[in-house]
């Protein structure tokens, strides 16, 4: 995949799954008849889904740290054809876009390594890291994903700027698992092919 179309999976994911709040139909309505008051209340179903979408969240993050590792380091730059990711750079792919939930106003760490400039992104994931690097890198991205989820928990039918995008905290975490899914398909895939089996298949 070409460099400058780094970004445009999790955006068009985004695209696909955002969707606005409920319109109003009259003063302290909303166009399913939920009172301002009640629409303060925390959502069963948001939360049931916000559930789901945490334990679809530590499913890949546990696979990618055992495709990681049990990739040899000598075969990180392996693709399967020119123009596409290599497994180092699926790897920092995802863990770049693990890094989306800022936008959501949450509370990153002093050392974050990207800003809401959108060209951060590209830099990120244009360094060569060893596999050492590129597991720390895994790990701490997913830590910071699963605490942001916990930060908006409550916040989920909250609006948030995503470069000059609004879009529902809710719609990002089903378009970041979305994403997430996509990839580890991609280095299973990548894996099966080099003859790697993956550790939980074993």
């Amino acid at each position: 995949m070409a460099r400058h179309s780094r970004l445009t999976t999790l955006s068009t994911l985004i695209v696909l799954a955002a969707c606005s709040s409920p319109p109003e139909t009259g003063e302290g309505t909303t166009q399913s008849g939920v009172s301002d008051s009640e629409a303060t209340l925390p959502d069963p179903q948001g939360q049931a889904m916000l559930a789901l979408l945490e334990s679809r969240i530590e499913i890949a993050q546990d696979k990618f740290f055992q495709l990681a590792e049990a990739i040899p380091e000598d075969r990180y730059d392996w693709r399967p054809m020119d123009g596409v990711r290599s497994f180092r750079e699926v790897f920092i792919h995802v863990a770049a876009d693990n890094w989306a939930p800022m936008w959501a106003d949450v509370q990153t760490p002093e050392d974050i390594p990207v800003t809401r400039d959108m060209d951060s992104f590209g830099a990120y994931q244009d360094q060569q890291l060893s596999k050492e690097e590129t597991l720390a890198e895994l790990h701490r991205s997913f830590e910071f994903l699963l605490e942001s989820l916990d930060q908006t928990r409550d916040r989920l039918d909250e609006s948030m700027m995503f470069g000059d995008q609004e879009w529902r905290i809710d719609r990002m975490w089903v378009a970041l698992v979305t994403h997430m899914h996509e990839h580890l398909g991609q280095t299973i895939a990548y894996a099966r092919t080099n003859e790697i089996v993956p550790p939980w298949s074993r």
